[in-house]
C-alpha cells in the first residue's frame, strides 16, 4: 500500500494532464481494495487462514494471557488456541454448539472446550464450511505451522481429548507447538506426548474457508 500513496507526487506533478489520466490507477486501487477484501472475508465469500498471524499471535500470548479476552487458569487449552486461529482471520461458526467468543464474558462452549472445538470445526454447517480438512494418528504430509494437535486418555474404556496444542514452525527440522493451562512456549510434541496422554490427532486446517 506504502507503494500506491508515494506515487502521489507523481499524479501532483502531471496535474496539467486531461482529468481521465487519473482514472486507470484510481479504478486499479479500488480493485485492489476489493480484492484484498474479499480475500480476508470483508463482505466476501472466503477467508485465507493466515497462519503467519496464528503463529505470531501464540508466540505473542503464549506464557501470558491477552486481557481482552475471557480466560480461565485451569482449562484455557482450547480458548488459547481459539484465539490464535481467530487472530489467523477465520471467522466464528455460527451454527448449533457455535465456535464464537464474547470478549471478557464467557464464551461458546466450542471455544472454550476441546471435544466441543473439534467438533464445531470439523462439522460445519449451514453457514461456513468445515475449518478441518483432514486429519490423522501420525504427523500428515502436508502439516504446517497455524495447524494443532488434540491429545487425550481413554478414560474408563473410551478416548477423551482433553488438551489441544498449536504448531507455530520448526527449529532444525522438528515441529515446535505453543499451549496454555500449562503455559508452554515453542516446544516439541514430546513434551506433551506420550509422556502425559496417550491419544493423539493431527489436524490440518483449511488455508481457505469459504461462507454462504
Amino acid at each position: 500500500m506504502s507503494g500506491d500513496w508515494s506515487r502521489r507526487s507523481v499524479y501532483r506533478a502531471r496535474s496539467r494532464r486531461p482529468r481521465q489520466w487519473l482514472a486507470l490507477p484510481l479504478a486499479a486501487l479500488a480493485l485492489a481494495a476489493v480484492w484484498v477484501a474479499v480475500a480476508r472475508g470483508e463482505g466476501g465469500d472466503r477467508v485465507v487462514y493466515d497462519r503467519a498471524a496464528a503463529t505470531a499471535y501464540a508466540d505473542r500470548w503464549a506464557l501470558t494471557v491477552n486481557p481482552h479476552y475471557w480466560s480461565s487458569r485451569d482449562h484455557d487449552c482450547a480458548n488459547f488456541v481459539s484465539q490464535c486461529v481467530a487472530a489467523g482471520g477465520l471467522r466464528p461458526v455460527d451454527v448449533a454448539g457455535g465456535w464464537h467468543d464474547n470478549g471478557r464474558a464467557y464464551p461458546s462452549l466450542a471455544w472454550v472446550n476441546c471435544e466441543a472445538q473439534r467438533r464445531a470445526w470439523s462439522g460445519g454447517g449451514a453457514d461456513s464450511s468445515p475449518y478441518i480438512v483432514a486429519s490423522s494418528s501420525r504427523l500428515p504430509g502436508d502439516w504446517a505451522a497455524g495447524d494443532v494437535v488434540y491429545l487425550g486418555n481413554v478414560t474408563n474404556g473410551r478416548p477423551e481429548w482433553q488438551h489441544v496444542i498449536i504448531c507455530v514452525g520448526k527449529k532444525r527440522g522438528h515441529w515446535l507447538y505453543d499451549s496454555h493451562t500449562v503455559a508452554y512456549r515453542r516446544q516439541p510434541l514430546s513434551v506433551w506426548y506420550p509422556a502425559h496422554f496417550s491419544l493423539i490427532r493431527f489436524y490440518h486446517l483449511a488455508d481457505e474457508v469459504a461462507y454462504r
